[in-house]
């Protein structure tokens, strides 16, 4: 009966575990170059030589939205059994300019929190 009872706690212990993972999606970009975009007179070429290609471009009736964005994904979880406790943590850099007809930004925006993605516990 012990023997039954070790082997049935040790399969317990041996079909659980853990788990971390982390999810890079898009490229970074350099918050030294969106600062030296200045309205008015940054231009359409400067913006694509400081930051690259947009992921989207939303065309607006006057200008068009060049929008850059970039996350950090962190997963970890747990389970045992019929038990799993997972917990997510994804966080975005982005960056929106918005260019005129004329070629020169009339708007730019930006947001850092891709490096604050953390793990953690599932419960947390």
């Amino acid at each position: 009966m012990m023997n039954r009872i070790a082997l049935a706690a040790a399969s317990i212990l041996a079909l659980g575990g853990c788990y971390f993972s982390k999810k890079i999606d898009d490229r970074s970009f350099n918050p030294t170059a969106v600062a030296q975009i200045q309205v008015g007179k940054t231009t359409k070429a400067e913006v694509l030589q400081l930051l690259g290609p947009p992921r989207e471009i939303i065309r607006l009736l006057e200008s068009e939205a060049y929008m850059y964005v970039h996350s950090i994904e962190k997963n970890t979880g747990t389970f045992l059994l019929l038990v799993n406790l997972n917990r997510t943590d994804k966080q975005y850099d982005s960056v929106a300019v918005i260019i005129n007809r004329q070629d020169v930004v009339t708007a730019v925006g930006s947001r850092a929190s891709a490096p604050t993605a953390a793990y953690g516990f599932p419960w947390e």
